[in-house]
């Protein structure tokens, strides 16, 4: 008897219905990669390219076996953080399975051109392990939202710290203004299922509203909850520092003077501005946003930038065990899929 294909070899035929998506995701792949070059260009014509490649090139080795650990070990605080989620809403797992999870997101975060396209492979590969999918795309993002609460609390932090020295003064504004939006946007959130009822059974909207409001019940569960939602936190801002951290050691690698307090102060405002989903993987916007708060503590632009690829690549790096437990998971399922049934 020949052997069972596996479901994810099986692809349905190309229509009307596939094709647009194909084509709409495949058009915003190159508005997203024309972005980042424009960006780079842009950076590249206010800095010096042989002293940002001469100060790469400088880099220690120690200073970045450093760095790439730091990152790495965000993974693990981020599945700490994620497993505690998961099972506050009713869909515990193994943490062996959640800390892998987390790795592979992690290397599809960088691999793909959303910074939320590693979510969106946690969510698919939890789902495949029992777990509803749409429980497990509210653990994924009630887990996300709490770590974006901790960064931006940080990011208002180090507004404040920075004070004139910022500039131009209307970026700390809009850092700042990010602190209050968010909370009006959890707020709501969680009042969501207060809508009326008649709602949920509108033809194209009702079922995401039906998500929504199972999602801000699950919110006030895990936000709402003092203990957990302080531990959360407090998981959240260690995997805010390990960034910094990273930061901190590739800085120190390279001997450019810049002192933890203002890693504090300016990293966090860095990496909320990488998450505005114009470029690739946040290429371009990060060196943009590196040039201007490193520049608010005296780093020069060469050294920014310098600094942000070496960050970049160093993500690329951390995320790399992510990339051996894929291929080992596809490999597991691929010899599933290939056994023949017993008795055959």
């Amino acid at each position: 008897m020949r052997p069972l294909p596996s479901p994810l070899s099986f692809k349905p035929a190309a229509g009307p219905a596939t094709a647009a998506p194909k084509r709409a995701g495949g058009f915003a792949l190159a508005v997203k990669l024309l972005v980042s070059l424009a960006l780079l260009a842009l950076v590249a014509r206010s800095i010096d390219l042989e002293t940002v490649g001469g100060l790469v090139l400088a880099l220690s080795p120690a200073a970045a076996l450093a760095a790439v650990l730091s990152l790495a070990a965000i993974a693990v605080v981020s599945a700490l953080r994620w497993g505690l989620v998961i099972g506050a809403i009713g869909s515990p797992q193994p943490l062996a399975r959640v800390l892998s999870l987390m790795f592979v997101g992690s290397f599809f975060t960088q691999m793909l051109p959303t910074s939320v396209g590693g979510d969106a492979v946690r969510i698919w590969r939890l789902s495949r392990h029992g777990v509803a999918v749409d429980r497990a795309f509210i653990g994924v993002m009630l887990e996300r939202i709490s770590g974006l609460l901790a960064l931006v609390l940080m990011v208002v932090g180090g507004v404040l710290w920075l004070g004139p020295a910022l500039s131009p003064p209307a970026l700390g504004y809009f850092l700042l203004a990010s602190l209050p939006v968010l909370l009006a946007g959890l707020g709501l959130l969680c009042c969501l299922d207060c809508l009326p009822r008649g709602l949920q059974d509108l033809p194209v909207a009702g079922r995401a509203l039906r998500l929504l409001a199972e999602m801000a019940a699950d919110a006030r569960r895990v936000l709402l909850a003092p203990g957990l939602s302080l531990v959360l936190l407090l998981l959240s801002a260690a995997a805010q520092f390990l960034s910094i951290l990273a930061f901190y050691f590739l800085a120190e690698g390279l001997g450019l003077k810049l002192d933890f307090a203002a890693a504090c102060a300016v990293v966090p405002a860095v990496i909320l501005i990488t998450f505005v989903p114009v470029s690739f993987a946040g290429w371009g916007v990060r060196e943009g946003a590196s040039i201007v708060m490193l520049g608010a503590v005296g780093l020069s632009g060469d050294q920014a930038v310098a600094l942000s690829v070496l960050f970049g690549l160093a993500l690329i790096l951390a995320g790399l065990p992510g990339l051996g437990l894929w291929l080992r998971g596809t490999a597991g399922r691929a010899r599933e899929s290939t056994t023949p049934l017993a008795g055959t």
